[in-house]
């Protein structure tokens, strides 16, 4: 039995040969690549090519290899090997084989097969094995899409899938048939070659799971390419005793699944911030000890993982479980508009442990969430804070009384009424002001408004350079006091035109702030539609009624 770490260079024809017959382990996260990085390890192959001038007659004399990285195994003596690292390229390399298996035809495809599947033996009764089994989720799908024989020439966009891994093998698949496509035949017919015989892969390998996860750490803490959430399965999957270890993993893969990729990484942060109520640090295996000292592996999936996991989509997929309570939301979709996350913590620990105001809960995170916005504060204070709330939150602290940290300070109240007052325009950010004008619709609208546009824009009523001889010139003696006021701003669901916006006002608002049939998707900017002119009057008092709306939303009486 091997005792030692080894490490090798080792050709792809040995690499997908019966030295090895790879797994991926439970700790290991889906497959990912897109064809971005799909296209580029194409291009590097062609690029190589054409660089040495290779070709089939003359691949013999070529002596410089390219190299493809290192992967890591836990593996001993026998082919057996579970991939730790290197599942992305070993994947990606496998639906390259089997799509030039399936253009070149007979005259490669036994060859190239060889390299998918080990043989088996029809009088010995051994079936065939293929030599690469993703997770068990994607297994049978890559089986039959990708590594049986002729099956990526039935692939197109129609395919279904049911994981976002599958969705990137089919991509993959596809990208890879039209590129081989587009080439010549003798490229095509060089590149097999090129990837059995001059393509390497330093293979590091390892006898038990323990070494190779210490090489897995340090090569994400030297910068490999994983995801937070990566690591926590690697420790928690690996917290939990073998005979159950399939169970749970289905647990963990049920949770991404519902969320897709990057929404499951993203639960992971929240989820350090709820579990140790601080900002996080740099070093993510430090806080990882430190979560799993206090609670194992099979009690974070079913207590932690699970309850969380359906919370954090009901918050940001609000639209599907709260279709029934239009004030909730109104608040969430209000919410889902602030330039970051940093609320989502607060509201997860609410909704797992209250049953009641889960609304009026709400309401007062987004007044903390929008002032917060409003004045600019940075990472490192909302940190502080939420990890405040979190903490009084944990203590059972009231966190509707007047004193609690969710409570926005008098100072901070005077500060936002300033903004509110000041050169809304110029001196708050896009994605503040944006926000600002939303919360400001959401309050002129009985009903749920639909925020989703995929353009929103804040636009002048009075322009913000009028021309010589406008009407704008004879109602505003000096349009600089007013030009950037939030009186002055609407909301539209198109592209700022910078001829329209010049119009005079009679023309501006029925050619440029409402739609065909006589409308507009936001009360914010109807509300400017129905004024018969635009005077400085008109202005001041839009501007007052506004400001009070919002006075009173927020609190900000002081």
């Amino acid at each position: 039995m091997k005792s030692n770490l080894s490490a090798e260079e080792t050709p792809l024809h040995k690499i997908f040969s019966d030295d090895y017959l790879f797994t991926i382990p439970p700790v290991q996260r889906p497959y990912s690549w897109t064809t971005d990085e799909s296209g580029e390890l194409l291009d590097d192959l062609l690029e190589f090519i054409e660089h040495h001038g290779v070709s089939e007659k003359n691949i013999s004399s070529i002596h410089e290899p390219y190299f493809l990285g290192s992967i890591v195994l836990v593996k001993q003596d026998d082919p057996s090997s579970e991939i730790l690292d290197g599942q992305q390229r070993l994947t990606t390399l496998t639906i390259l084989i089997a799509v030039l298996r399936d253009i070149l035809g007979e005259e490669y495809a036994s060859e190239l097969d060889s390299m998918i599947v080990q043989k088996g033996s029809k009088i010995r009764n051994i079936e065939d094995t293929f030599r690469l089994r993703l997770r068990n989720r994607d297994s049978e799908f890559f089986k039959k899409h990708i590594q049986i024989k002729g099956s990526t020439l039935k692939i197109n966009k129609s395919t279904t899938f049911n994981t976002d891994s599958q969705k990137a093998i089919i991509e993959n698949a596809i990208y890879f048939n039209e590129r081989l496509n587009e080439l010549n035949e003798t490229t095509i017919k060089t590149l097999p070659s090129v990837i059995a015989t001059l393509c390497y892969i330093v293979v590091v390998s390892t006898p038990n799971f323990d070494s190779a996860f210490r090489i897995f750490t340090v090569l994400n803490d030297r910068g490999l390419d994983l995801m937070t959430s990566d690591i926590f399965k690697a420790k928690v999957i690996g917290d939990i005793v073998e005979s159950e270890q399939d169970s749970y993993t289905n647990k963990w893969e049920d949770v991404e699944v519902s969320l897709g990729r990057e929404r499951f990484n993203k639960l992971f942060d929240h989820i350090r911030m709820i579990l140790q109520k601080r900002k996080g640090s740099a070093n993510y295996k430090a806080e990882y000890d430190e979560i799993f000292s206090q609670i194992n592996g099979k009690a974070f999936i079913d207590e932690v993982l699970i309850p969380y996991g359906e919370i954090y989509l009901k918050l940001v997929d609000y639209n599907s479980y709260y279709s029934n309570n239009p004030r909730l939301l109104k608040i969430l979709s209000l919410l889902n508009k602030v330039d970051n996350n940093d609320w989502i913590p607060p509201a997860m620990f609410y909704m797992l442990n209250n049953n009641n105001n889960l609304e009026e809960f709400l309401y007062r995170l987004e007044v903390f969430a929008g002032t917060s916005m409003i004045l600019r504060k940075n990472f490192n204070w909302r940190m502080s804070k939420y990890s405040q709330i979190l903490r009084e939150m944990d203590k059972g602290v009231n966190v509707f009384k007047s004193d609690s940290a969710l409570e926005v300070k008098k100072e901070d109240k005077i500060e936002v009424l300033n903004k509110l007052n000041g050169e809304v325009y110029t001196d708050l950010k896009d994605t503040a002001r944006r926000y600002l004008l939303l919360r400001l619709d959401s309050l002129l609208t009985d009903g749920q408004p639909y925020y989703d546009h995929s353009v929103i824009t804040v636009e002048h009523v009075l322009p913000q350079k009028p021309k010589e001889n406008s009407e704008w010139l004879d109602n505003f003696d000096d349009p600089s006091q007013f030009v950037h006021k939030l009186g002055n701003l609407v909301l539209l669901t198109r592209a700022k035109n910078s001829q329209a916006k010049n119009y005079d006002f009679q023309k501006k608002k029925t050619s440029y702030f409402q739609s065909k049939n006589g409308i507009s998707s936001f009360a914010l900017t109807t509300q400017v539609i129905q004024e018969d002119s635009w005077t400085p009057e008109v202005l001041q008092t839009r501007q007052k009624k506004l400001i009070n709306l919002l006075k009173k939303a927020w609190k900000l009486n002081v």
